[in-house]
This record gives C-alpha cells, structure tokens and sequence, in this order.
C-alpha cells in the first residue's frame, strides 16, 4: 500500500511539474510602460517584462549570462536594456529609452522601429503640445504605437537564438501590460495606446511660410495667418496686441477680412538667412526654426544638388491635434531647378506638390504637426563659354580644338567632370589628341586638341569627345532622337583648271555634353581653310555675329545644336600652269611650222627624202626642228592632263 501512496505521489509531482513547464511555456509575458515627461518633453519611456521562473528555465535555459550576451548583441543603439534576476527565481527585461525633447524622441522611437521588418511594421508619429497662451491652454500627449511595436526586436532575438522560441513571433510571447504617462508629476493610466488631451483652444486655421529664395542666398518671406472669424471675437482686442508684437524690424503685415476668417500676412524682403531665421522665430512666436541651405555636385556629370532643409513651428498658433489642421511651408526658387525629393525627418509631411512658371518653380509642403522638411532641387552647371575651332590644313590634315571655359564655383561642384570625359575620349587615339587644363585667374580652360586624317575620321573622334553613342544617324532619325555630330566635305577635284573649291559642312551637337547646364557666353565657333582661300556661309544662317574674313568663318551662338555649312575658293595655280603651257606649246608648234614650212615642203616633196642634205636638219632649223619636237611632246602631255583634270 505505502509504495502504490508512494507511486501516486511521484506521478502528481511529475504531472505538477509537466503543467509548471507548459506554463512556463505557453504564458504571455506582459510589457508594463511608463512614460514620464515634463513640458519641454523631456524625459524617459521605461518598459518592463518580468519572465516567470518556470518560462525563464524552460524557455532561457535558466542562464542569466546568456540572456545578457543576447540583449548586448541586439539591443538597438537607441535605448538602455538590462535583465536582472528576481527573487521568485524569474527575471526582468527593463528597457529605458531617455531624450531632451520631442524630437530627439521621435528619431529614436522611429530607429527602433525600423528593427520591424514584418507587414505590422508602422510609420512611429507622436503628437506633443504643451501650451499656456491666450490661443491655447493644456497639453496633448498622443502616439499610434504601443511598447508591443518597441519589442520585436526582442522577440526576432529570441526566436533565433533559443530553440525552444524558435518560430515564436512577439503574438506569442508578449502582450501588452500596464501602461501610464506622468506628465509633470501627475500620473494618468491609458489603455494600450498612449492618448491623452486637455488643451482648451482658441487656435488659428492655418499658417503658411512662404520663403522665396535667389541664387544670392537671399530671402524674401511671407508668413501668413488664416483666423476665423469666431475665434476674431472671442480674443478681441488681445489679437490684434498679439498679431502686432510677432512684426520684426523691417517688415510689414497687413490683414483682410473674408466672410468666415481673417487673413494675416507679414512680409520682408531681401534678407541673409541669418536675419531670416531670425525674423521667422519672432513671427512664429518660437526660437527653433531651422533654413539650411547646402550644395553639392555630381562629380560625374555637369549637375548638382541644392539641398534645403525647413523646420518651421507653428504649435504657438496651431492645434495639431484637431482634425484637419495643417501647417505649409512653401518654398519658390528659380525654374531652373527640378525638384528632385521632399522628405520629413519626423514623418508629419502630409503632402507636397511643385507648380512651374516662366518666373519660378513653387515647392509646397504640407505637414500634419512641426517637421523638419528637406527638398533637394537638382540643378545643372553652368559653362561660361565654348569655344571650337576648326583648321583644314588640307583633306587628310584637320585641327579640331574644343575650349570649356568653367568659373571656380563650377569647378568646386563638379570637380573634374570635364577633364575626365576629355581624358576618357583621348585614350582612344592617345597619339591624335591632347587634352590640357589652364587656370586663368579664377577661372579654369578644359581643352582638347584632335588631329584627323579625314573628314571621317574626325567625326568620329568629336562624336567620342562630346560622348555621342555609336547608332547610326538613319537610326537616330528613325527613332526621332538628334542627330549626331558630323563633319563631311572636302577639296571638289577637277571642276576647272582656274580655282580650287572646297565645300564642308559641319555639325556639333552639345546638347549629350552639356545636359541641361548653359552656356553664359555662348558658343564660339572659327572655321579656317588654308591660306589663300577665300571662305563664305552657303546658306543663310541665324547665328549671332557671323563674319568671313579671308580664310576663316566665326559665329556664335547659345543653341546646343549648330550646323555650319561653307564654301571656299582659290586660284589654281597648277591648272593656269597647265593651260598656259598647252597653249604656248600650240603657238610654239604654229609658228615652227610657219617658219619651217618651206623646207618641210620640199623634204616631203622629193622622191628621195635626204635627210643629210635637207637644210631643215642643218643650223637654226635643226633648233627650230629640236624645238618643235619639245613644243609636240608638251602639249600632247598637257592635253591628256586638261582632258583628263589632272590639276
């Protein structure tokens, strides 16, 4: 009997035992939050896990040490874990998150959040306004994440490194617990999400910041203010007090009443961003806002990226915790730039839209609550000038020089581009090109000098300078795309003995090279024929400053694509030679014979041709005779050379 007592007992243990473990295994550990701030936001999120001691052994193995080593090795940057055994034989996780401010805040919660690479992954936002004014009086503390969303970290590392765990996601393993918010001493509980709200206000509409900003680094701004019309009643005289206190030096604000709101706006003009910065934190009422304005070039191409980084705070005006209320911040540059991005550093940009215009480009940016908001406006460098110069010694001798003349500024933004593309186009005819760099004060000459044999040859080498591809220009007519650059023409062989003609026509596009950048100065081009030829345009052209002078033909021009077509002329030389030698060898024939007919009568007359006793071959007419024979022999050899235009 004592040993089936005996026997009974054991299995109930062993079944005590068995349930303690699955408890240990099944049980979700509540996550209790705390979260204490004063009114500047500053403060700390502590959130705390206690593990049983039957999940602790079986689930952790009971070690301590190794759930420490897990928790140094995944424990985000942005916030302070540490795992302390208790006295009931469990442990607690307790994770602290400190910050100064609102901000600092955000950007840790959104770092730890970006742990979450699930489909329940959110966008953290948090909601803070503490005000004591005659627009606002309260506080709202609200956020659309729970400690749940601050744990999967925690959970990702438990599933990979305790194989009891393994397959675990954070459903499994936590739930929320406790949560609470003390908020300048006072405590308040929520219910999972933290929301809370006492603000009693009297708030505006809508406020916008409109900075208009030139390439001087200038800034003209309109601040305004939309205020309806009840909220004009019940502030009365204090609205007006309070609209002319937030004017800065040197600005004015003026005001129109519409049927169911009033509409404030200050204005100043031409102010350094130091001044403007300074003037937007009096009309906002605040001493954070933040302009920045950065620029950096694209070493690979002729661009660059101007970067403008915007944190205006409406929260002295605004109730951000209304539905519906917005803030704009509305930037206007020159259209010369493209916007590339807007983005938020706290995720409360609601919206944003650019709008064109022959004058400017308008950036506007709607944000649910203050952000810092950054456009990035691409922009292309400017060249100050092109200059290319074309020299045909002859048909299988062509000089092409290319000249960029570049300012400092834009060498400081896009470094070597140019040298680079010139050097990469010269190491394919390493022996027919040079590429230099000169600085002339503090201004630097990019410059490429190619040698050609031939028309085609130096089309081919200006198509790899300007980096035009390979398709052919039937292609590129096809596809409706430019055509490339081309050089064609050359010396017109055997049109008359008189003159020499030469025709070239020649066409450059920069508009592959250049991108978008524009020439300041324009594009200068010279075309020179060798010496002694006189050269003109065949075509009417609407190039600017067009001239011919001797030899050499210039024009300038801004457009990206130029086609130059030429004609040229000067005396043949040996054509005239030729033709002059025919024709003194013709009167040379004429008048030995002439001369010479009596006796060449009687030698042909006689039965006996007697050469020996002619006196055609004796003396002055054997000269004559040797003469003639020279005079024959010419002017057959200049003839077969007019016949056949080998001049």
């Amino acid at each position: 009997m004592k040993i089936v007592k005996r026997f009974l007992f054991i299995i109930s243990a062993l079944l005590v035992l068995m349930l303690a473990g699955c408890s240990g295994k099944l049980s979700h550990i509540d996550i209790n939050t705390t979260l204490t701030v004063d009114t500047t936001f500053n403060g700390s999120r502590e959130m705390t896990a206690d593990i049983p001691a039957a999940a602790y052994k079986y689930a952790f193995g009971g070690s301590l040490t190794a759930l420490e080593d897990m928790i140094n090795q995944y424990t985000p940057g942005d916030m302070y874990c540490t795992a302390t055994e208790n006295e009931d034989g469990g442990v607690r996780i307790q994770m602290i998150i400190d910050f100064a401010s609102r901000n600092e805040y955000q950007k840790k919660i959104e770092t730890i959040c970006n742990g979450n690479t699930t489909d329940s992954a959110i966008t953290p936002v948090i909601n803070f306004d503490y005000s004591h004014s005659i627009l606002k009086n309260g506080y709202t503390i609200e956020e659309n994440f729970t400690s749940m969303d601050l744990f999967y970290w925690l959970a990702d590392a438990i599933s990979k490194e305790y194989p009891a765990m393994e397959g675990k996601n954070i459903q499994d393993i936590f739930q929320l617990g406790k949560t609470e918010v003390v908020f300048n001493g006072e405590t308040m509980e929520m219910q999972d999400y933290i929301k809370i709200s006492t603000i009693k206000s009297n708030a505006f509409d809508n406020v916008s910041v409109a900075a208009q900003l030139s390439d001087d680094q200038s800034v003209d701004a309109r601040i305004t203010y939309v205020v309806s019309n009840k909220v004009v009643a019940a502030l009365g005289t204090r609205l007006k007090t309070l609209m002319d206190g937030l004017v800065p030096d040197n600005a004015s604000m003026t005001y129109q009443d519409g049927d169911s709101s009033r509409t404030y706006t200050i204005s100043f003009e031409s102010a350094t961003l130091q001044n403007y910065i300074t003037n937007v934190n009096k009309a906002l009422h605040t001493n954070n806002t933040v302009f920045e304005v950065s620029t950096e070039g694209d070493t690979e191409s002729l661009s660059a990226k101007k970067s403008i980084k915007q944190y205006y705070d409406g929260s002295y005006f605004l109730d951000f915790t209304a539905e519906g209320t917005t803030m704009s911040y509305i930037l206007d540059v020159s259209p010369e730039y493209t916007v590339e991005s807007c983005s938020s550093t706290y995720g409360y940009l609601k919206d944003e839209s650019s709008t064109y215009s022959s004058d400017t480009c308008e950036i506007t940016m709607t944000v649910a609550s203050a952000d810092e908001v950054t456009a990035v406006l691409g922009f292309a460098v400017d060249i100050d000038e092109v200059d290319i110069t074309t020299d045909i010694h002859s048909d299988t001798n062509i000089q092409r020089t290319f000249e960029f003349h570049l300012s400092s500024d834009a060498v400081n933004l896009i470094g070597s581009s140019i040298e680079d593309r010139l050097n990469t186009a010269a190491e394919q005819w390493p022996d027919q090109m040079t590429v230099n760099t000169e600085n002339v004060l503090s201004n630097t000459n990019y410059s490429i000098v190619l040698l050609a044999e031939s028309a085609d040859e130096l089309t081919k080498m200006t198509r790899a300078v300007l980096g035009e591809s390979d398709i052919s220009d039937d292609n590129k007519s096809n596809s409706g795309e430019l055509t490339n650059s081309l050089f064609t023409g050359g010396t017109e062989k055997h049109k008359n003995p008189w003159n020499i003609h030469c025709t070239y026509e020649d066409t450059l596009n920069l508009s592959g090279f250049l991108k978008g950048s524009q020439i300041k100065n324009g594009i200068h081009y010279k075309l020179s024929y060798s010496k002694g030829f006189k050269a003109a345009f065949t075509e009417n052209n609407t190039f600017e400053d067009a001239a011919a002078d001797g030899p050499t033909l210039t024009c300038s021009t801004f457009n990206k694509v130029l086609s130059v077509k030429s004609t040229a002329e000067k005396n043949n030389l040996e054509g005239i030679l030729i033709f002059a030698l025919w024709i003194a060898s013709l009167i040379c024939i004429v008048v030995i014979l002439l001369l010479n007919i009596e006796h060449i009568i009687n030698l042909v007359s006689n039965k006996k041709i007697d050469i020996s006793g002619s006196e055609l071959f004796k003396g002055k007419h054997l000269r004559r005779l040797t003469a003639l024979i020279v005079a024959i022999v010419c002017f057959v050899l200049m003839t077969i050379r007019l016949i056949f235009r080998i001049y």
